[in-house]
């Protein structure tokens, strides 16, 4: 039998008789259908996304080099940045006048 044949039997059966009755019983159940396919595809998405996370990476120590250069280290949660230690300067000899 057509799926177009069958539609019409069971509107012929229900639809004609009731009309009202069978316009809320199609709604609920449309209602219900799509709230399935939408549930399960919001599974999909959450499952995904699961497996598309990776773990972050720690970063190792940080140095620098130059006048006032930053360090920057991280986990990817927090990230310390710090100045580097100003570079030792040697005495000065004492200048002749």
């Amino acid at each position: 039998m057509n799926p177009l044949q069958w539609l019409k039997a069971v509107y012929e059966t229900f639809g004609t008789p009731y009309p009202r009755a069978s316009l809320v019983a199609v709604t609920i159940l449309g209602a219900i259908l799509f709230a399935a396919v939408w549930l399960f595809a919001a599974k999909q998405v959450e499952n995904d996304r699961n497996n598309s996370t990776t773990p972050s990476q720690v970063t190792g120590p940080a140095s620098t080099t130059g006048d006032k250069s930053p360090a920057v280290t991280g986990n990817g949660n927090s990230i310390n940045y710090e100045q580097s230690s100003p570079p030792e300067k040697k005495a000065e000899p004492p200048r002749k006048e």
